[in-house]
């Protein structure tokens, strides 16, 4: 996200094609730039020369988690950024608690699915379970020694 700010700032926002969606230019940069291991350029690019923002699934899901957060929004043919984003980004902590919250529980990760699902509930709710369901396991597995 700060790489992604950091480019949106030199560069006047993060051009968008007429769909809205953030440009070939941005996410060849993205492919480059990002250190996401499964989503590297040199990977993408074996399968085809030219990479949209929906080729490089980093750059799809900062767009919009972004777009949910209202951190930017589109003005003709930039996407640009929100003071809150330019406020957060200048503290780190503060953006990553931000970051957290609104990828935890705000996007849709369903969205990458082959299949129509969606949990029903909360994500705190799972994650509750998730951590109570761990400490039972932590001290069951203790009392077996």
């Amino acid at each position: 996200m700060e790489q992604t700010i950091r480019y949106a700032e030199e560069n006047g926002g993060i051009g968008l094609t007429q769909t809205k969606l953030f440009n070939q230019k941005f996410a060849h940069w993205g492919a480059r730039n990002f250190n996401w291991p499964t989503y590297s350029e040199e990977k993408l690019l074996r399968v085809q020369k030219v990479l949209n923002e929906w080729d490089v699934p980093p750059v799809m899901v900062i767009h919009d988690v972004m777009t949910i957060a209202k951190w930017g929004r589109h003005v003709k043919d930039k996407f640009q950024l929100s003071k809150s984003v330019r406020q957060l980004a200048l503290h780190r902590g503060q953006l990553f608690g931000e970051l957290i919250q609104q990828f935890l529980f705000r996007y849709n990760h369903g969205r990458m699915s082959r299949i129509d699902f969606q949990a029903p509930g909360d994500w705190r709710d799972f994650l509750n379970i998730i951590n109570v369901e761990a400490h039972e396991g932590m001290h069951a597995e203790r009392k077996s020694w």
